[in-house]
């Protein structure tokens, strides 16, 4: 008798465009954090790269019985500039060990002072640190820091301490100024 039979199912136009506006408003909060994340990670991973290098560095000065540095390079095969985005572990004779480069990732590394002499981080054979060119085992170190990362947690300290290797966090240390010394 005038009663309509058929089933409706389905969305309506209004309640579709309603989630719509939920999913957009998520994703415009989501995003931003989930690329923050992703950059720190990327600090993170670097920073335990450089370590790993640091550490390769005395293990191969213990093992060969002589001095191998951490440097800088330009070419990748050999000491020269003062760019650590891109370094090398240098063997005695010349022998590249590993190769580091982080360049193009936002990332800037800065030398401490005594680093920053003679533009390397070097281990004898008795695993001890010298830090630059000097003759005497110094401590130093580098910061690595990312242009991308927003907040208080930007930077992390390298750091080189006669024969151990150690990481500090700086809050907003800001990526144009270098660590001191220990």
């Amino acid at each position: 008798m005038g009663r309509n039979t058929h089933a409706t199912g389905g969305f309506t136009l209004v309640e579709l465009m309603v989630v719509l506006a939920v999913l957009a408003v998520l994703l415009g909060v989501a995003v931003p954090s989930f690329q923050n994340i992703t950059n720190r990670n990327r600090l993170t991973a670097v920073t335990n790269e450089m370590v790993g290098a640091l550490q390769l560095t005395r293990v191969e000065a213990v093992r060969r019985n002589g001095r191998v540095v951490f440097c800088p390079t330009t070419n990748g095969t050999a000491c020269g500039g003062d760019d650590w985005t891109r370094s090398i572990v240098l063997a005695p004779g010349g022998e590249v060990v590993r190769e580091l480069n982080f360049e193009g990732a936002g990332l800037v590394v800065l030398a401490s002072p005594a680093v920053d002499t003679g533009d390397q981080i070097s281990f004898g054979a008795s695993g001890f640190a010298r830090a630059g060119t000097t003759v005497t085992n110094r401590a130093g170190g580098l910061r690595v820091c990312s242009t991308l990362v927003s907040g208080n947690e930007n930077a992390r300290d390298v750091m080189v301490n006669v024969s151990r290797v150690s990481v500090v966090t700086r809050g907003s240390a800001g990526c144009a100024v270098a660590p001191g010394n220990l």
